[in-house]
């Protein structure tokens, strides 16, 4: 069938669709989960900052009046003595004291380096929040007076720590991301199922093969697509239908009228038809493929439109020249039949019905099997219904006479497998124009009718 205009090799592939959903759908499903995981760890520590900022502000505030004191009269081992034991009813705290300069006026009792907080976000009233390396922390800023002045700057930094459960997220995170995959792999794949047959359809339809069905099953919108594209499927299908048979009628109309200027020629390409037909039924041809024959017997010859009539209708034989001219029909009927999207199949059989076994036909001067194989089935019946029919420069020739020629010019002229065929059908009474009974002279035996049509589709 010709390839549908317009149409393009649909290449969806439903297969591959639930395949990479399921890749996407784990990797959403990890991302999400470690999202999730994250956030409710911020909220987490919110939390923990949100009821640990009265209890360490109050205690920042009674640690600061009680090493002020120490560190207003230089006696720093006593303000880290009682900053240490004011750590323990906090664990997880620690503190240093900054002067105004950012002198270390108290570093940290447990002997730790003390960096200032990134990322600090307020919470109000010198309560702040922020990251130290991995770590984040709340932090509670306190003035520490002497008895005259102010010394400088109490920070009470407190840990705020990770639920426990943070550990195992990465892993929940995986089997989450594993479970939305398979999930997602095995909701598509049923409920794309039909795809695969939509798919099967649309690609027959871009070679204008419209009579494909898929069965209906998926999902509920698959199933609705599936049915829409069937409807669209009857819809083309007529449109195909009458568009091939205005595109025949048109080709046969101009066929008729070539065979209309010369009266000897009348009613040549149907009978051409019935011979090509004949043979291609003994050789197995299928229905599609017989009507292909068919219609490209009845149109060989539409090329005649481009040869003059002087030439056309001469009576008698050709000279050098008009031969020549006579020659180029071939090409005229391809180019005719392959502007006619119904009708390229059939150009074949003009451009290549006058073509050779041994290579010295024209348009091309292709040989053997090179030769498509409608073109050496009409190259047969052509030359037998010109040989068996009157022309203007010769009468008609006798049945055994005509077969004897074909017979003679197999593997020259034509196709030896097919001729054998032929000549076989036509000897033994077969079809139109065969004899009716063998001639006196002595027919050479023929093979079964099943090699003969083995052989000839081998050929």
């Amino acid at each position: 069938m010709p390839r549908a205009e317009g149409m393009r090799k649909y290449s969806f592939s439903s297969r591959g669709l639930p395949f990479q959903a399921a890749i996407l759908a784990g990797i959403v499903g990890f991302s999400l989960t470690m999202i999730g995981g994250n956030f409710l760890v911020a909220a987490d520590r919110a939390a923990q900052a949100s009821d640990a900022t009265p209890g360490l502000r109050t205690h920042a505030a009674a640690i600061a009046r009680n090493i002020g004191r120490a560190l207003d009269s230089g006696d720093d081992i006593r303000a880290t003595t009682l900053a240490r034991r004011s750590l323990q009813a906090f664990p997880g705290t620690d503190l240093f004291v900054l002067s105004e300069t950012g002198e270390v006026l108290l570093d940290t009792p447990t002997g730790l380096p003390a960096p200032r907080l990134k990322d600090q976000e307020s919470l109000g009233d010198n309560a702040f929040t922020g990251w130290v390396g991995e770590g984040q922390y709340l932090e509670i800023k306190t003035p520490v007076r002497g008895r005259l002045l102010l010394l400088g700057t109490l920070h009470l930094r407190q840990a705020l720590h990770v639920p426990a459960w943070m550990a195992s997220i990465k892993v929940f995170a995986m089997w989450a991301s594993l479970a939305s995959a398979i999930l997602t792999f095995l909701y598509l794949s049923c409920a794309m199922r039909g795809m695969v047959g939509l798919h099967k359809v649309l690609e027959r339809a871009s070679y204008g093969d419209f009579y494909a069905r898929a069965p209906q099953v998926g999902a509920f919108e698959v199933r609705r697509v599936i049915q829409r594209t069937h409807e669209a499927m009857v819809s083309m299908a007529a449109a195909a239908d009458e568009a091939r048979k205005v595109y025949v009628e048109t080709a046969l109309a101009l066929s008729k009228t070539i065979e209309a200027k010369d009266r000897y020629t009348s009613g040549h390409s149907q009978r051409v038809a019935v011979f090509a037909v004949e043979l291609a039924e003994k050789i197995g041809f299928d229905e599609d493929r017989l009507e292909t024959l068919r219609l490209g017997a009845l149109l060989h010859d539409i090329g005649k439109v481009a040869v003059p009539d002087n030439v056309l209708l001469k009576p008698g034989f050709l000279n050098d020249e008009e031969f020549a001219i006579m020659k180029r029909h071939p090409m005229a009927g391809d180019r005719i039949l392959a502007a006619i999207p119904g009708l390229r199949d059939m150009a074949d059989i003009a451009r290549s019905h006058h073509e050779k076994w041994d290579g010295s036909g024209y348009p091309l001067g292709v040989a053997g099997d090179s030769i498509p194989l409608e073109g050496r089935i009409c190259s047969i019946a052509d030359a037998y219904d010109a040989l068996t029919t009157k022309r203007s420069y010769k009468s008609a020739m006798p049945l055994e006479q005509a077969l004897d020629i074909i017979e003679k010019d197999a593997g020259t002229h034509f196709d030896p497998e097919l001729a054998k065929v032929f000549l076989a059908m036509k000897r033994n009474g077969v079809g139109y124009k065969a004899l009716k009974k063998p001639e006196s002279k002595e027919v050479v035996a023929q093979t079964t009718a099943e090699e003969e049509i083995q052989a000839a589709k081998g050929a």
